[in-house]
């Protein structure tokens, strides 16, 4: 499974000249939780999330004294705010070392990048998404890209996302690699295995 099968897209952005205020409405409004930052030529300028809108904008305890108020510099443009420094995916990546690269790195979003331009954003929710997709969809899905290779050659039965595959004839090995392949490239498959077959952990 790929990144571009999962990620949100289009990506909404903005630009280093947006008002932080404007940014902020975006990303209640979506429920984000952070948004890319395109320059003028629409390429990746860097990120702005939840914590950078709201960094030294909320007023001070009410009960302080004015003179014993932190002094506050808030920047008002988006540019002012934003991380520069920015992880970014490539649509061709793998969705699980996407999941890997958010548990381990604390991230809750990735820009999606293709040739410097921003063509989506991925997520804890695109991941949990796909997870969450029916067992009826991903046996139809799995069983329509199968057949595009092998006819109906193979039976697909899927249970919590887990498929099984079943083969009216015997299956040579590069025949059941590139099944159980294409069967893991399917949206929500957690994991795929032929009928028949013995477990790695027990082939000894």
């Amino acid at each position: 499974m790929r990144v571009r099968e999962v990620m949100s897209a289009p990506a909404v952005v903005v630009a280093c000249d947006t008002t932080v205020k404007e940014a902020a409405r975006l990303l209640d409004e979506h429920g984000f939780t952070a948004l890319p930052v395109v320059d003028a030529a629409g390429r990746l300028a860097g990120i702005v999330g939840e914590a950078d809108v709201l960094a030294d904008r909320l007023p001070p305890d009410p009960r302080l004294p004015v003179p014993a108020r932190p002094t506050r510099t808030i920047g008002r443009l988006v540019e002012d705010v934003m991380r520069r420094d920015v992880l970014t995916a490539s649509p061709r990546d793998g969705a699980s070392d996407m999941l890997v690269v958010m548990r381990e790195g604390g991230l809750r979003s990735i820009p999606v990048v293709d040739d410097d331009v921003v063509v989506g954003v991925v997520t804890w929710r695109d991941l949990v998404h796909a997870l969450a997709r029916p067992d009826t969809e991903i046996a139809a899905d799995a069983h329509r890209r199968l057949a595009l290779r092998f006819g109906d050659r193979w039976t697909v039965q899927v249970d919590d996302g887990d498929v099984l595959l079943t083969s009216d004839r015997p299956a040579d090995v590069p025949d059941r690699s590139l099944a159980i392949r294409i069967a893991e490239s399917v949206i929500g498959t957690t994991r795929c295995r032929i009928a028949g077959d013995v477990p790695m952990a027990a082939a000894t």
